[in-house]
C-alpha cells in the first residue's frame, strides 16, 4: 500500500511540473508574440503576420521538443520505478528463498544431534533431507553469482567439445522426484563447442520452471541437431504465459504478479540468466505459449 502511495506522488508530482511548464510556456509565447506586434507595429500588417508566424513556428518546434522531452523523462520514471519494485520484489524473494533450506538444514542437525538413538531409516530420511535443502541452497546461491557476473559483463563461459546429448541425460537423472512427469527425445552423440556448465544452468532453469508452472502434467524435453544448429525445447502443458507477460519474462528480477507466481519459490532469475547464456554463446530463444501450455526453444550454433 505505501509503495502505490509513493507511485502516486510521483505521478502527480510529475503531472503538476508538467502542467506548469506548459501554463509557461503558453504564457512566455503570448508575451512575445504582443513585444513583436509592439515592436514591428510601424511595419505593414504582412510583415507582421510574418513575424508573428516565425515565432509560432520556433514555438511549434520548442514544443515539441519540449513533448518528447516530458515523454522520455516520463518512460524514465516508470522504468526506474518498476526496477525498484523488482528489486524489493527480489530482495523479498532471496531472503525467504535463504531462509527456507536454511531452516529446514537446522532442524535436521538439531533432530540428529538431540536424538542419537534414531533408528537408521529416519536418519538417512534426515541426512537426505538437509543434503537435497544444502543442494537448492547451492543452486540457488550459484543462480545470483552467476547473474551478477553476467551483469558486469564478465567473460563467464569457459568452452570446449561436449557431448551434449550426454549432460542432457544426466541432469534429467537430477530430477528423480519429477522423473514420471519429464519424457525426452533426445539425439545420440551431439557434440558442440560449448561451456558445459553453462548448459547445465540452461537446462535446469528451464527444467525447473516447466516442473513448476505445468500443473503437475507432463514435461518434455526435446534436442536434436539440425543442419548447423543444435535445438533444445522444453514444453510443459499448463495453462500458458499471457502475452502482456511474454514481453517481460525474460527481465532480470520480473515475476508475474499473480497468485500463481506467488505461490511459488523462485527470485526472477532463472529465464533472465538462460536468455543472456544463450546469447552469449551466439544462439537464440524463443517462447510459444497458449492455454495448452509454454515450450522456450534455445538454438546453439555448431561451428564444428
Amino acid at each position: 500500500m505505501k509503495e502505490v502511495r509513493a507511485d502516486k506522488r510521483v505521478s502527480v508530482l510529475f503531472y503538476l511540473l508538467a502542467a506548469y511548464i506548459f501554463l509557461q510556456f503558453i504564457w512566455w509565447a503570448y508575451l512575445l508574440i504582443d513585444l513583436n506586434l509592439e515592436l514591428y507595429s510601424a511595419e505593414p500588417v504582412e510583415t507582421q503576420n510574418k513575424k508573428v508566424l516565425m515565432v509560432l513556428g520556433e514555438g511549434a518546434v520548442f514544443f515539441s521538443i519540449l513533448i518528447a522531452g516530458l515523454i522520455i523523462t516520463k518512460n524514465s520514471i516508470r522504468k526506474e520505478i518498476s526496477l525498484i519494485r523488482q528489486q524489493r520484489n527480489f530482495l523479498l524473494s532471496i531472503t525467504h528463498e535463504l531462509k527456507t533450506p536454511i531452516s529446514a538444514i537446522r532442524l535436521c542437525l538439531e533432530t540428529l544431534s538431540k536424538h542419537q538413538d534414531l533408528d537408521t531409516p529416519r536418519r538417512i530420511s534426515l541426512q537426505g533431507n538437509a543434503l537435497e535443502n544444502t543442494s537448492r541452497l547451492n543452486e540457488l546461491i550459484d543462480n545470483v553469482l552467476l547473474a551478477t557476473r553476467i551483469e558486469s559483463g564478465e567473460n563467464i563461459l569457459i568452452k570446449e567439445r561436449s557431448n551434449v546429448s550426454s549432460l542432457t541425460n544426466k541432469i534429467i537423472k537430477r530430477f528423480s522426484e519429477a522423473e514420471k512427469r519429464i519424457s525426452h527425445q533426445i539425439q545420440e552423440e551431439i557434440v558442440i563447442n560449448i561451456d558445459p556448465s553453462a548448459y547445465d544452468s540452461m537446462l535446469t532453469n528451464l527444467l525447473e520452471n516447466a516442473l513448476k508452472y505445468g500443473e503437475d502434467k507432463p514435461v518434455s524435453i526435446d534436442l536434436i541437431k539440425k543442419d548447423d544448429k543444435v535445438i533444445l525445447s522444453v514444453a510443459d502443458q499448463g495453462s500458458g504465459i499471457p502475452e502482456f507477460i511474454q514481453k517481460k519474462i525474460f527481465t532480470k528480477f520480473y515475476r508475474a504478479e499473480n497468485e500463481e507466481t506467488r505461490s511459488q519459490k523462485g527470485t526472477g532469475l532463472g529465464l533472465y540468466i538462460v536468455k543472456q547464456l544463450v546469447e552469449l554463446h551466439g544462439g537464440s530463444i524463443s517462447l510459444h505459449s497458449s492455454e495448452e501450455g509454454t515450450s522456450f526453444t534455445i538454438a546453439l550454433p555448431d561451428y564444428s
